[in-house]
């Protein structure tokens, strides 16, 4: 026994607690809109001067914020536009050339 002083040992973790944040809906919604003019840009072949780092960063970001939904369905949207309106218009043609006839 040493002297009757007892120090009581209290557990002393530290706790880091996350800070809720927000993103703003104008800022979500510009990026939004620099990843749908991307991936437009991407879907014409010409991505040259695009930064895939910054586009994965941003959709990173939405998701991070609580806003997957949104970069999902946006992006159904843009890829469905593009096969309705691109793809079908090349498959339309191919098929009034009469190419599958026999």
């Amino acid at each position: 026994m040493s002297g009757g002083l007892r120090t009581h040992k209290r557990d002393t973790k530290m706790r880091i607690r996350a800070f809720p944040m927000t993103m703003d809906e104008k800022y979500v919604n510009s990026i939004w809109t620099l990843l749908r003019n991307a991936i437009q840009e991407i879907q014409k072949k010409n991505n040259s001067g695009l930064s895939f780092e910054e586009l994965y960063r941003n959709a990173y970001t939405m998701v991070l914020h609580k806003h997957g939904e949104k970069l999902y369905t946006g992006l159904r949207e843009v890829v469905t536009e593009h096969l309705i309106n691109k793809v079908g218009l090349i498959t339309n043609s191919v098929l009034d050339t009469h190419f599958f006839s026999s």
